[in-house]
């Protein structure tokens, strides 16, 4: 499979400044809650290579075989640049992903803050939406209680649609990326960082996928040709069944819950563990960090395989980033609706392309 590449890159203000298409490698991974990475190499007497700076945009555009229209693959922020000078000098040029911004920010609000670092029977979009707004926009200001203001320049928070089920969620001082993963694992959406303009970017959430429900339609099988190298297991050794949750409080007067997982079984599947959350100071939240800890150490059957671009079955054109699909596990013959988790593409010395797409556990 062959594509056409090209990269546009942006100065700090906006402005565009090169539109490469000299590069002599280029690679890139796309994932689901996570920034991803842009990765190019270009020749040491570059002009680029004298102008780069630090937080320039690099954004990735592919024309895939047969088609006129280009599409934005992932736009990057230029972290790192190095020179090197040897028998064919060269410069190297990584850039992480848009969402890398939301790990710039920690919950920075004291505990107990209400609707800031402490949720209270909260929408998971609202939650999300809300650390976001007050943790990475203009709002979050000292006069509201944030330790210090949380301006990103550009980036805005889509309007709340108040999706997902409600939970209480304690974050003080979590690192605000890694909150939001954390709340994306009990699995009511998506989220991701979408460049608007130039020099502007908009949290959106994604309420049940951040792709689209393709499983009637995209099915990958070993007869088709489109998977290769199977692999079955049902893994169950660090697996827990039983959460019991300490929270606040001293010996018998101690807050404690317990909760138990989806593959419990009081006779033939029972195994404790415990988990401390002193933070938490309702019994919902206790009963949120339990069954958060659960889905943790849930035993997996994984189905993981190779995918294989067919004519019928393309990356970018039948099937992207963040899709439901179908997976037909040769072994069993049973059907599983999976997400296409991340992707990975390399371009090779002859101008063809390697994709590598991975496929999440059985949804």
């Amino acid at each position: 499979m062959t594509a056409t590449y090209r990269l546009d890159i942006y100065d700090t203000s906006g402005v565009l400044q090169y539109q490469l298409t000299d590069f002599t490698a280029l690679s890139y991974l796309r994932m689901v809650n996570s920034p991803g990475m842009v990765q190019f190499v270009v020749a040491g007497d570059h002009d680029l290579l004298e102008h780069i700076a630090d937080k320039w945009q690099i954004e990735v555009w592919r024309r895939a075989e047969d088609t006129a229209t280009w599409r934005r693959e992932i736009t990057g922020i230029c972290r790192y640049d190095e020179w090197n000078m040897g028998e064919l000098s060269h410069g190297i040029i990584i850039a992480p992903g848009l969402m890398s911004m939301l790990d710039w920010r920690i919950v920075c609000y004291k505990a107990d803050t209400a609707n800031r670092s402490k949720f209270t029977n909260v929408a998971a979009e609202t939650i999300a939406n809300t650390l976001v707004k007050y943790n990475a926009t203009a709002s979050g200001t000292t006069a509201d209680g944030r330790i210090r203001l949380a301006t990103i320049g550009g980036l805005s928070v889509e309007v709340d649609g108040k999706a997902g089920s409600s939970y209480d969620w304690y974050c003080s001082f979590d690192n605000l990326l890694e909150s939001l993963q954390a709340l994306c694992k009990l699995g009511d959406g998506d989220f991701d960082l979408v460049k608007t303009s130039s020099t502007a970017w908009q949290w959106r959430w994604y309420e049940g996928q951040l792709g689209t429900d393709k499983h009637t339609t995209v099915i990958f099988a070993m007869e088709r040709g489109n998977m290769a190298n199977p692999q079955y297991i049902d893994n169950r050794t660090d697996e827990a069944t039983v959460c019991i949750v300490g929270g606040q409080g001293e010996g018998a007067d101690r807050n404690v819950v317990v909760r138990t997982g989806t593959n419990y079984n009081v006779d033939s599947n029972n195994i404790e563990v415990f988990l401390f959350a002193s933070d938490c100071d309702t019994t919902a939240a206790l009963n949120t960090r339990g069954d958060k800890r659960l889905k943790e150490m849930q035993a997996v059957k994984s189905f993981r395989f190779d995918v294989l671009q067919t004519e019928g079955c393309q990356y970018g054109t039948h099937y992207d980033l963040g899709d439901l699909v179908t997976a037909i596990n040769p072994k069993t013959g049973a059907a599983y609706t999976v997400k296409v988790q991340q992707v990975r593409v390399s371009l090779n010395d002859d101008g063809s392309e390697s994709i590598s797409v991975e496929m999440s556990e059985p949804l």
